[in-house]
């Protein structure tokens, strides 16, 4: 009986969790995955993220290129922001959009992302305001 119940809850929560207002599906694609851009306007340095279907994130910022992996909430908070964490798997060197030249593989961060009812910009934020954000991160086209 105990099976019973927990297959049930895997299955209803399962599919809420993978429904059409998650940020991994729209329409039968996904949200997030693919290649974003940021220009630092105080260096004009570009930045380029490209999320992966396998939870892997690519980053070159300025010269400095990483892996890194993530995670995205499958839903949004009360205030509209989608919780994301990340980990810098290896950091390759060189100097990074914010003229830092600091190895930081193994660091782990926490945002939060805002997406543009478009679809096609999102703001990345350290909190759940637009307080201390930067962006917005334009879809690139494929």
């Amino acid at each position: 009986m105990k099976y019973r119940l927990l297959v049930v809850l895997l299955v209803l929560f399962g599919t809420q969790a993978f429904g059409a207002n998650s940020p991994f599906v729209k329409n039968g694609n996904s949200r997030l995955i693919g290649k974003w851009t940021w220009t630092r306007p105080t260096n004009n340095c570009t930045e380029v993220y490209e999320y992966r279907e396998d939870g892997t994130l690519f980053v070159t910022s300025g010269a400095e290129k990483s892996d890194n992996t993530y995670h995205l909430a499958y839903e949004p908070s009360f205030k509209g922001f989608y919780k994301i964490r990340s980990t810098i798997v290896k950091d390759y060197g060189g100097k990074d959009c914010a003229d830092s030249e600091t190895d930081d593989s193994g660091a782990s961060d926490t945002n939060f992302i805002k997406f543009h009812p478009s679809g096609n910009q999102y703001m990345l934020c350290h909190e759940e305001s637009f307080d201390k954000c930067f962006g917005p991160l334009r879809r690139m086209a494929e």
